[in-house]
């Protein structure tokens, strides 16, 4: 699968990096293809890879911990990735042997390049000066979603305040 350089400096992880650096990382991926449908990961699953969108666009949901009623959805879509917005997912998996926190499902046909933690790490080690590049941004990206989450926190504690007011 060749991919354009300008295409990987749209992605945040890779934003940092030189032409021969991003080849690198794409040499130590696997290509992988999802048809529309198709579950590219399960929430609750263990994961050890990061996908990174090079064709198509995928739904993100996560399952809900209270279900009142036969009628409520069991889980919520968080949000759609396309790739040409220059997007990754699954990059927790990069750094920790745990359950996948969402279900991400293809929308259209879907090519994938998938690098797994071992691949990962092992650019790092063999490439200090790339691999603190790629630690930082993948820092500075989950610093983005932890930040976003306590924002979506906030929100949600202060609907649920409001809503509790109204009942007293």
């Amino acid at each position: 699968m060749t991919l354009q350089y300008e295409f990987f400096k749209k992605i945040s992880l890779f934003q940092d990096l030189e032409e021969n650096e991003i080849q690198q990382v794409v040499d130590r991926t696997t290509p992988r293809d999802f048809p529309a449908g198709a579950v590219i990961l399960r929430e609750g699953e263990t994961g050890d890879s990061l996908f990174v969108m090079c064709q198509g666009e995928v739904e993100i949901t996560k399952a809900l911990t209270l279900v009142l009623d036969e009628d409520t959805p069991r889980e919520k879509v968080m949000i759609r990735l396309r790739a040409l917005d220059g997007v990754c997912f699954g990059e927790m998996a990069l750094l920790e042997n745990e359950a996948r926190s969402a279900t991400v499902t293809a929308l259209s046909d879907c090519s994938l390049l998938e690098l797994s933690r071992q691949e990962f790490l092992d650019l790092v080690r063999e490439n200090p000066e790339m691999g603190l590049k790629l630690v930082l941004n993948l820092a500075q990206l989950l610093s983005r979603h932890l930040r976003k989450s306590n924002q979506d926190v906030i929100k949600l504690t202060t609907a649920l305040a409001i809503a509790l007011e109204g009942k007293s």
